[in-house]
């Protein structure tokens, strides 16, 4: 199994558009954080991608993505999701694309997968996608899918951990053995006992943690590893950076804070990761 990180970047990215900010005009590649997205590749070739946001476009050309034959959506803010009509090139429903025989082209509907609220606004915000349109451009063809429970595509099973965003309730996912657990500022005691329970050791949790300072709806890098604490896991990483600190002011304050938390003490005395991610890190596990 693989997962690159196409982004770990906050909202509005790292640079900031006008942030004359150090780590804004850091030369450091790991200072360039588009907004959080992964893509996962399962050991029988599924491609699995979580969350779309405004780059969807630039990190698909920059990692040759190909193929996705499904979506898993955190929640249906703008850095997580207005990367959707870029879809429409894995699986299209209009006459734009054609095939050799100039005939119209018709790939099945990619299922997105997310909680009720998430797909409410979806229905409403990108009505467009789901009318029957004979002429104009192409539209993503997508099909909406609300689990509460464990599902399986292919030889990946999916568990959806619920969370709160602020007051916006959020999607975390577990993926056989990995969980992607962004955008969050709680984490209730019935969801971290599913995430153990669905699976006894992570190889890898990757764990929301905005920045040092407190957040209304996120995690700060204390909360985060307050949270990874309780999970078990053999290594961590962090993501949804803001420009506040730079990558390595991140880990050099991880380092600094690892005593407070005995299991994350035992994951790096093991050999394991307790660190920020960056965009373009590929886990192979």
């Amino acid at each position: 199994m693989e997962l690159t990180f196409l982004g770990t970047g906050t909202s509005h990215g790292v640079p900031v558009i006008k942030c004359k900010c150090s780590v804004c005009k850091s030369t450091d590649q790991k200072d360039k954080r588009f907004r959080s997205s992964v893509y996962f590749t399962s050991n029988n070739g599924t491609n699995i991608l979580i969350d779309m946001g405004q780059d969807f476009r630039q990190q698909a050309i920059i990692h040759d993505i190909e193929k996705i034959d499904a979506v898993l959506l955190t929640h249906h803010h703008a850095d997580h999701l207005f990367g959707i009509d870029d879809l429409r090139v894995f699986s299209c429903s209009g006459p734009h694309k054609e095939n050799a025989n100039s005939e119209k082209y018709d790939a099945p509907a990619i299922p997105i997968y997310m909680n009720q609220i998430a797909a409410n606004y979806i229905q409403d915000a990108f009505s467009y996608m789901f009318m029957n349109k004979k002429e104009g451009g192409g539209t993503a063809k997508i099909s909406i899918n609300v689990p509460t429970q464990s599902f399986v595509i292919d030889d990946v099973k999916i568990t959806p951990i619920p969370m709160m965003h602020g007051s916006l309730a959020t999607y975390g996912w577990v993926l056989n053995n990995l969980a992607y657990l962004t955008d969050c500022n709680f984490i209730s005691q019935q969801s971290f006992e599913l995430i153990n329970k669905t699976c006894s050791c992570l190889e890898y949790l990757i764990i929301d943690g905005l920045r040092v300072k407190k957040h209304s709806t996120h995690f700060n890098l204390i909360q985060a590893m307050e949270a990874a604490n309780k999970i078990n896991c053999k290594n961590v990483y962090f993501t949804h950076l803001t420009h506040n600190h730079s990558h390595k002011e991140v880990n050099d304050f991880i380092n600094e804070n690892l005593s407070k938390f005995e299991n994350l003490q035992k994951i790096k005395a093991g050999g394991g990761v307790v660190e920020a991610a960056y965009d373009g890190l590929k886990l192979s596990f």
